[in-house]
């Protein structure tokens, strides 16, 4: 008997977050997408051959979030892939405003995503978070 598991991937409907999904969709993976793009989600999920579940929400919206996983039940593994633009540039030039901005667009909400699905995670499951490539990829500056 195949035992499924079931991934959530926030940030599923483009870049790593897709690609993850496309790598553990098969035999034994439940794979669930989210994004904040309803067309962006869709055309991820066809993309994937129909074969994930997906749910377009914005992570930075704490009520979408919990709703989200209220519906959501029990799952096994977060994936936490979403990602934005803000705060990006030159450090000795960045506004603190804009990096303020980063952090509310990057982090908050994937901690707000990771208290919300908590109380509905496995506790034998996994939350891995994942970082934009900028934080692998040395910036002038």
């Amino acid at each position: 008997t195949v035992t499924t598991e079931h991934t959530v991937i926030i940030g599923g409907s483009s870049g790593i977050g897709l690609a993850t999904a496309r790598k553990l969709l098969g035999p034994g993976m439940k794979v669930t997408i989210t994004g904040r793009n309803q067309d962006k989600l869709v055309s991820a999920w066809k993309s994937l051959g129909g074969a994930a579940d997906k749910a377009a929400f914005d992570a930075s919206k704490p009520d979408e979030v919990r709703q989200f996983f209220d519906r959501l039940g029990p799952f096994d593994h977060l994936v936490l892939a979403a990602s934005g633009g803000k705060g990006l540039g030159l450090f000795e030039t960045l506004d603190l405003a804009d990096i303020a901005g980063g952090v509310d667009e990057k982090v908050r909400p994937q901690l707000s995503c990771l208290q919300a699905a908590l109380p509905t995670l496995n506790k034998s499951g996994s939350v891995t978070f994942i970082s934009a490539v900028s934080a692998q990829v040395a910036m002038p500056g």
